[in-house]
Parts: structure tokens; sequence; C-alpha cells
């Protein structure tokens, strides 16, 4: 018998992960308008079972009782392809540890970085005052197009440039920010952008291995694709290939 999560847990885990898929190198949104009724929305996540709900599942934890199996926490929000990907060979490419670090993550940068409240006022934003910030937020899209950190391949990462580059980022960022209103929606996307930095150099290792760089900077290179969304649709602005593939995918 299988310990199934409820329909509360599986929406709430999904307003928590904001429905964006929280694998570290996915940036797929998970929820879209149906076309075909425009009263009505798809979704196309999964609560996925970080340890399995049944016996002889991926990652089957037998000291769980049935509460803690259905429990939100035991819940990490993926697309589909990912949820199906976790559980492939019986999940053992991917610890229970490790899927708590991704959920871990991304709940708390989506929390950091992406607060409902501040983002209300970006429909309340005159168009004068985006055509004057134009020039800032063309200097953003370069800064960023230069950092190789958000968008090479892990592979070629070397942790301390990593650390050295998200803190100049920070920096950067910290400056410009003095340019602009407060209440703008540049202010917000700067913020949002700088606390990601700081929460990668609060949260990762000094010296991660592959697995560690991957699962963090990923998270930070998927609230930084989300900010960037939100900035370009406020501002035309060209970005290129690099930069465009942090852009979250329906």
């Amino acid at each position: 018998m299988r310990d199934n999560f409820s329909t509360a847990t599986v929406s709430k885990l999904a307003e928590r992960a904001a429905y964006v898929c929280s694998h570290p190198t996915c940036n797929r949104l998970t929820i879209g308008p149906d076309q075909a009724c425009t009263d009505r929305s798809i979704k196309t996540g999964e609560a996925a079972h970080i340890c399995a709900a049944s016996s002889n599942g991926p990652r089957y934890d037998m000291s769980q009782t049935t509460a803690e199996r259905k429990s939100i926490n035991n819940a990490i929000w993926l697309c589909a392809t990912c949820s199906d990907l976790i559980d492939k060979n019986n999940g053992l490419g991917y610890e229970a540890s490790e899927l708590r670090k991704w959920k871990r993550d991304h709940e708390t940068l989506i929390k950091d970085c992406l607060e409902g409240g501040k983002r209300m006022i970006f429909g309340m934003i005159q168009g004068g005052q985006l055509k004057t910030e134009l020039k800032i937020a063309e200097r953003i899209v370069h800064i960023l197009e230069d950092k190789g950190c958000l968008y090479m391949d892990y592979l070629q990462e070397d942790p301390t440039f990593v650390a050295d580059s998200l803190k100049e980022l920070r920096v950067s960022l910290s400056a410009i920010r003095a340019e602009v209103d407060s209440i703008s929606p540049l202010s917000v996307i700067i913020q949002s952008i700088i606390a990601a930095c700081r929460y990668y150099m609060n949260n990762t290792s000094t010296n991660p291995d592959i697995k560690e760089l991957n699962y963090s900077l990923g998270a930070v290179r998927k609230i930084i694709g989300l900010n960037l969304n939100q900035l370009l649709s406020n501002y035309d602005i060209p970005v290129n290939d690099n930069l465009s593939s942090l852009l979250p995918k329906s």
C-alpha cells in the first residue's frame, strides 16, 4: 500500500516551489494556461517522494511512519521529467540527502529572492519610469553576460573562481542599486540577485565537490534566470544565447 500525499499537501508543496521544478539545473515552469479553456490552467509538475511511498520503492526508509511518508517534509516538487529521473534504477543515483538539499535551496531562494509582496509593485510602475531605467537595465544584462559562472559547463568551473565571480556580481549590483528608485521593479530584481549570490556564499563549502557545486550554483542560476525573465518583460533588451539559457522554460 502506498502512502500518498494528500491533495492539500501537493498544492502547498507546489506553491512553496512557486511552481518551478526544484531540480537545481532545471528551470522548467510547471504551470501554464490551458489553451483549450480560458478559465483553466495546466499543471505539469509532480509531488515526488524523497523516501519511497511503499516498500521496495526508491530510497525507501523503513524507519519512517506512515505520517512521515505522507508529510510535506518527505515531498519535493519536480517537473515530470525530473520526477522520473530521480527514480531511475530504483533511485540509486539520487540519495535522500541530495533531494533534501535541492528542496531546501530551492524553497529558501524562492522565499528570499522572489517574495510575492515585493513583486506586486511591478504592475504599478509607470512607463516613463521604465524608460529612464532602461540604460541601467542594459548595464545589468551586460554584467550578467560577462559572468561565465552563470552559464559555463559545471565541469569547467573552478569553485574558487565561482565564489569570487558571484562576490564581484554582488558588489557590482549593490553599487548599481544606489542609482535606482527603491520602489522600482529594477530594484526588486537587483535585490533578488544579490540575495541569491549571498545565499551561495553562505551555504556552499569553500571547496565544494562537483556535485555540491552543481546543486548550489544551479539553484542560483535558476533564480537569476527567473529574475532575468522578469527584467526582459519590463525592458526591451536583447540578450546573448548564453544568458538566454537561464530563462525559464514552459
